[in-house]
C-alpha cells in the first residue's frame, strides 16, 4: 500500500510539449536562421561567390544541416530570391489601398515601393545578380510571379476608380505603369553611388530622400491625370527627284 501511495503521490514524467523541446532544436527557426545567412552571403558575394559553409557558420549550423533544409546551393539561393520579394510585396501592402480614393492609393504605392528598395538595399544586389544571369534562376519559380498578382489587380482597381471619377486617363496600361514606378524607386538606389558622386550631392540624405518621395509621386499621379499626348507631327522634306540627263 505504501509503494502504491508512493507512486500516486509521485508526478508523472512531463511529456514533450514541442519538438524543440524533445530534440533541443526548432525546424523552423533553423530554417529562417540559414535563410536568413544565405540572405547575406549572396547579396555580398553573388551567386558564384557565395558559399554553402560560409552560410553555416553565419546561421551557427553544421553545412550538412543547410542541405538538409534547401537540398542544393541553387535550391537555397531560389528560396532567397524568392524571400526578397515576399519582402518588397510586404511593404506594398494592397490591402491597404482599399480604403484609399485612387489619387491617395497610388502616391502611397508609389511611395512604398521605393522604402521598400531603400530599406532593404539587399534586394537591390540581389535582383542585379539575377538580372545579370537573365534570370535564369527565378525563371521557373511560379511562387514568385505569383505574389505580383494581388498587386497588379489592385493597381487595376485603383485605375478603374480613378477613370469612373474623371480624375485618369483613358488609357493606362497596369503592367508598364508599374513598371514605371518600381523604376523610378529602384533606379535611385541601385545608382545612388555613382549618381552622388558624379553629381556631388548626398543621395543618402533624409531631406533629399524624403522630397524624393514626394517628387515620384506628383511626376505619377500627374501622369495618371494627364490627357493623352499630342506630338506635332514632323515635317519631312520630299525626296529629290533624280533626273537622268539625255
Amino acid at each position: 500500500m505504501a509503494a502504491e501511495k508512493l507512486a500516486a503521490e509521485k508526478p508523472a514524467a512531463a511529456k514533450p510539449a514541442t519538438r524543440k523541446a524533445a530534440n533541443g532544436r526548432d525546424p523552423a527557426a533553423t530554417r529562417e536562421r540559414i535563410l536568413r545567412a544565405a540572405l547575406r552571403e549572396f547579396a555580398q558575394r553573388g551567386y558564384a561567390g557565395g558559399r554553402v559553409e560560409g552560410i553555416a557558420k553565419r546561421s551557427g549550423v553544421a553545412k550538412g544541416l543547410v542541405f538538409h533544409y534547401f537540398g542544393t546551393k541553387e535550391g537555397l539561393y531560389l528560396a532567397v530570391q524568392q524571400r526578397i520579394y515576399e519582402n518588397l510585396r510586404r511593404r506594398q501592402d494592397e490591402t491597404q489601398l482599399a480604403g484609399l480614393g485612387p489619387v491617395e492609393g497610388m502616391r502611397k504605392l508609389v511611395i512604398d515601393t521605393f522604402r521598400g528598395f531603400r530599406e532593404m538595399p539587399e534586394i537591390i544586389r540581389l535582383m542585379n545578380e539575377e538580372n545579370l544571369h537573365q534570370a535564369r534562376n527565378i525563371r521557373g519559380a511560379h511562387a514568385i510571379p505569383a505574389l505580383y498578382n494581388p498587386l497588379v489587380a489592385a493597381i487595376e482597381r485603383l485605375i478603374a476608380a480613378g477613370r469612373e471619377e474623371g480624375l485618369f486617363r483613358a488609357e493606362i496600361d497596369p503592367v508598364a505603369f508599374y513598371i514605371a514606378l518600381s523604376g523610378l524607386g529602384y533606379f535611385y538606389m541601385s545608382n545612388r553611388y555613382t549618381l552622388g558622386t558624379v553629381l556631388q550631392v548626398d543621395l543618402e540624405d533624409a531631406g533629399r530622400i524624403a522630397a524624393y518621395e514626394e517628387m515620384i509621386a506628383d511626376m505619377v499621379v500627374a501622369y495618371l491625370q494627364g490627357g493623352a499626348a499630342t506630338l506635332p507631327m514632323l515635317s519631312l522634306p520630299e525626296p529629290a527627284v533624280v533626273c537622268d540627263g539625255g
